[in-house]
Order: structure tokens, then C-alpha cells, then sequence
């Protein structure tokens, strides 16, 4: 289980194991129903562990991955009919004392799975991690790339493992050290961010943006660079705030071929949220009780910021006005497009899509076409159709 409890002053990979976890679930469980005999390749590029607070090291993305995937398994082989699922993983850690710990970990926890292990840059691996992800019997590729900074998976470096198909990814933007350090000309970093980025053109997104809009033109940006290089449909991020303070601390950057796949890292997303206020709250609270010597009378959530609440009212918005922009613009517009299109926006669901287009279609202001007999809303890959009818829409 992830366990907040086991995370203390480290709040912010407790979101990320949350995320990575209850992703995992989702998909594995997808594909392996969609595809029975499925073989999940997982690779996992900086694997560690570090920093870990178990002496199980449950609390690190190895063991959450691999746990989760299993979990996986043992409930398709349970449901009627059973499906078979085939879990491997793939681990690359350069560090030598953190490689022999994962060592340890896949010999004596996960012994029953098919790993292989590799101790240097992950990098140099990526022929390796291409073999792999395309092994087994109807081979999915799921890639997670958590690095401590922003080197060692340069942009063209990792592209023919982006490329696998069919696959997804999952990268720890570390956008709080990025942010600071991206646009010093005179740092020993610049050629880092070339690799990071791709080429030497990067900068120029963000060009004369301040605070959060240059922020998030960073990831924007970044983004924008894995959709192309790795040929995916869809890559978005979500927010990983500092436990402590109101800025962000990293980035989740998720790319996909799949609009469920997207939909479904939303809904995860979405449950994050309040994990994610509970360990903001908390961490808060115990630095507080710290300070003073004394405890709180009111429960650690009272104290919270609305900082989160900020956020969440920014990127909606954002994801309103691009909807309402869409249909504005005339004709008929895809349900499926519309979903990519608000989705793109941290914090933002295929629930509250459907909200608001359940609002502008109460006040006459948008029209569903093409729903069948007895289908009251749209629905994705269906074929439905919204066209805009006049009027004012919310937010006009």
C-alpha cells in the first residue's frame, strides 16, 4: 500500500506514488481484459531506491509498480472469464549502493517476476529498454522516468523508446529546479537543456512570460516535444505542489495514443487532488507544531491554503474558454476533440466537460448531434457531434 504515514517530509513523492499506483491499476486492468494473454512490459529508468522510509521499500516506485501490476494479474486471473496477464520489469539505476538495493528488492520480494536489472545510465540502456518493451505475447510498453534533476534522458536520446509502440510514458518533470535554471545563458547546465529539450530553440516558447504563465509554457512546451518525438496523441501534465509552500515542485508528464488513455490519467488525477490536500495539510501542521512546541486544537486541513482550489479555478477556466472557443468558431464540432482539447489542462475531468456542456445545452446554447436512440450525452468514440446554436455560453 502507498501510506502517507511512510512519507514524512517527502509529501510530494507520496502524490506521485499515488498517481503512478492507481494508474497502473487502471491500465493494466484495461489492457489486459481488452487483450487477454497480454504481456505489461514495465521499464522503469531511474529506479533507485532512495531516500526510502521502509525497510520493506514499499514506499518506492519499484515496489509500487510491481505490486500494483500483480495486484493486476491476480484480479483478471479471478474475474469470469479469467485473463491471463504477463508482468515483466525493467530497472536501470546508475547509483552502485541504490543498485544493489534493488537487486535485493526484485530477488527477495519479486522473485516470481520476470525482471532484468541494469547499474549505469539509463541512457545507455535504451536499446536495451526497446527489446524489451517489445517482448512477449501482445507486448504493452509502460515507461516511467523519475530522475532527481533534469539529465540523463535527453529528448532525442530516449526517442526510439518513446516511439515503441504500443505504449505510454510517465516523466518526472522537475520543474521547481528546471524553472530556475532554464534560461541562464551563462550556466555549465545550457547544453542539459538542449538534450532536454531537444534543440537549442526551447526558450523561445516562453519568451518574455512571468511567474506561472512562464511556468507553465515550460511544461507546455516540454510536452509538446514528447507528443512529436514519440508520435503520441495526447501529453499532458499534472501538478505536483511542494509540501511546505504554494509552487509547484514537479510535474507528471503523461503522453498516450489513447483518448481513454488520457481520460483515464485524468480520473486519476482527479482522485489525487484530495490526497494531495492531505499532505499539504499535514506536512504544514507537524512544521508548525515544531516551531511552536505546541499542538493545534483544529485538524490540519483547517489551516490549508486555498492555493490548490486557486489552481484548480485557473486551469478550468482555461480548459472552459478553449471548449468555448472551439464551438464558437462554427460547425460541428467532434465530441472527442472537444475532450483532448479541455483535457490538455491540469486538473481538469471528462466529468467537468460534461458538466459544462450539460449547462450550455439547458440554456440552448449548444446542440448534441448524432446520439443514438436513448443516448442522452456524448460519449467518446461514439461519433457524437456538438454544434453551437447561438447565444451566450458560460463564461462569454
Amino acid at each position: 500500500m502507498v501510506r502517507l504515514e511512510d512519507y514524512q517530509r517527502r509529501e510530494q513523492a507520496y502524490v506521485k506514488h499515488y498517481v503512478l499506483k492507481h494508474y497502473l491499476q487502471r491500465l493494466a486492468l484495461k489492457v489486459g481484459r481488452f487483450k487477454p494473454g497480454t504481456t505489461f512490459n514495465y521499464i522503469d529508468g531511474f529506479s533507485g531506491p532512495w531516500q526510502h522510509a521502509t525497510d520493506a521499500l514499499r514506499d518506492t516506485s519499484p515496489h509500487v509498480a510491481l505490486t500494483e501490476l500483480l495486484a493486476a494479474r491476480r484480479v483478471l486471473s479471478e474475474q469470469t472469464p479469467p485473463a491471463e496477464l504477463h508482468v515483466r520489469g525493467m530497472f536501470v539505476e546508475q547509483n552502485r549502493e541504490a543498485f544493489e538495493r534493488l537487486a535485493r528488492l526484485l530477488k527477495e520480494t519479486f522473485g516470481t517476476v520476470e525482471t532484468e536489472a541494469y547499474h549505469g545510465e539509463f541512457e545507455d540502456h535504451i536499446p536495451q529498454a526497446c527489446r524489451f518493451a517489445a517482448r512477449g505475447k501482445h507486448p504493452f510498453a509502460f515507461v516511467f522516468i523519475d530522475p532527481t534533476g533534469w539529465t540523463g534522458y535527453g529528448l532525442q536520446a530516449i526517442t526510439p523508446l518513446l516511439r515503441v509502440r504500443p505504449g505510454e510514458v510517465l516523466i518526472n518533470f522537475m520543474t521547481k529546479d528546471i524553472s530556475r535554471f532554464v534560461d541562464d545563458e551563462d550556466s555549465s547546465a545550457l547544453q542539459s537543456f538542449v538534450d532536454l529539450f531537444g534543440d537549442a530553440g526551447y526558450r523561445e516558447a516562453w519568451r518574455g512570460l512571468r511567474d506561472l504563465d512562464r511556468e507553465d509554457r515550460i511544461v507546455e512546451t516540454y510536452c509538446a516535444r514528447v507528443r512529436e518525438a514519440g508520435e503520441f496523441a495526447h501529453c499532458a501534465a499534472t501538478v505536483i505542489l511542494n509540501p511546505q509552500h504554494d509552487r509547484t515542485h514537479y510535474h507528471l508528464v503523461f503522453a498516450t495514443r489513447s483518448l481513454h488513455g488520457l481520460i483515464a490519467f485524468r480520473e486519476t488525477e482527479r482522485e489525487s487532488l484530495p490526497e494531495q490536500f492531505e499532505a499539504r495539510a499535514g506536512a504544514r501542521q507537524r512544521e508548525r507544531v515544531m516551531k511552536k512546541g505546541q499542538l493545534e486544537i483544529l485538524e490540519a486541513p483547517a489551516w490549508e491554503t486555498p492555493y490548490m482550489a486557486e489552481l484548480q479555478q485557473r486551469y478550468q477556466r482555461r480548459a472552459r474558454e478553449a471548449v468555448e472557443g472551439e464551438l464558437r468558431a462554427g460547425g460541428e464540432v467532434e465530441f472527442d476533440a472537444l475532450v483532448a482539447l479541455a483535457l490538455q489542462q491540469p486538473m481538469t475531468s471528462l466529468a467537468d466537460l460534461k458538466a459544462w456542456l450539460g449547462n450550455w445545452r439547458r440554456d440552448e446554447a449548444v446542440e448534441y448531434l448524432g446520439l443514438a436512440q436513448g443516448e442522452r450525452v456524448p460519449a467518446v468514440k461514439r461519433g457524437h457531434r456538438l454544434r453551437w446554436r447561438g447565444g451566450l455560453l458560460f463564461g462569454a
